[in-house]
């Protein structure tokens, strides 16, 4: 989903929104985002040290009714999470993942770790293993979310994206354009072969 285009779509998600896993897949899967670059923005739906979410409760379980069809459709067998997790740790390996060239292998597999296995991405050793498992060196890792290396930028995305207007996810932004949630193939087929400043 990284091909060169002069327009690059922002892509705000987080790791336990079933949403933005759902739109990712959905929009692997169709022409529509041919040649266009998508920039992963990282957005924590409830970041420490509000209360962690209930995966009964809203808001995180009407994000589970809206992916949970779906899914189906773009062929995930999604596994209800027991809890929700802060997402910090997560995003804090992705930034890792960015320096050292793995990002994409990383974020596909936290979302696979969290939606479809069942791991809780909050703790650091299951962080570790995941990294591991993109090429990633384990100690280094370790390391790395021990110290909060990359909570300051973490928090910096979130105040960026607040102060852009983000408040859900997940929010496709193109220019003047803006898609929140998970759009209607047709909405989706025009925001993508569309051109507005």
């Amino acid at each position: 989903m990284d091909l060169p285009t002069t327009r690059p779509v922002l892509f705000y998600f987080d790791y336990v929104d079933p949403v933005s896993y759902v739109l990712y897949e959905t929009l692997k899967g169709r022409g529509w985002s041919e040649g266009v670059s998508f920039r992963m923005e990282p957005f924590e739906i409830s970041p420490p040290p509000h209360p962690l979410l209930d995966p009964g409760e809203a808001p995180w379980a009407s994000l589970w009714l809206d992916a949970e069809e779906p899914a189906g459709k773009v062929g995930l067998a999604l596994r209800r999470p027991r809890l929700v997790p802060w997402t910090r740790k997560a995003h804090e390996l992705a930034f890792l993942a960015k320096e050292r060239g793995r990002f994409p292998q990383v974020f596909e597999a936290l979302f696979r770790a969290f939606f479809l296995e069942g791991r809780d991405i909050g703790r650091v050793d299951i962080l570790v293993e995941i990294a591991a498992g993109a090429g990633l060196d384990p100690m280094e890792t370790k390391a790395a979310l021990d110290v909060d290396r990359y909570r300051e930028e973490v928090e910096a995305a979130r105040l960026m994206a607040l102060g852009a207007g983000i408040r859900r996810t997940p929010t496709l932004v193109k220019g003047s354009q803006r898609l929140e949630g998970l759009p209607k193939p047709e909405t989706l087929w025009e925001f993508f072969s569309t051109d507005k400043d």
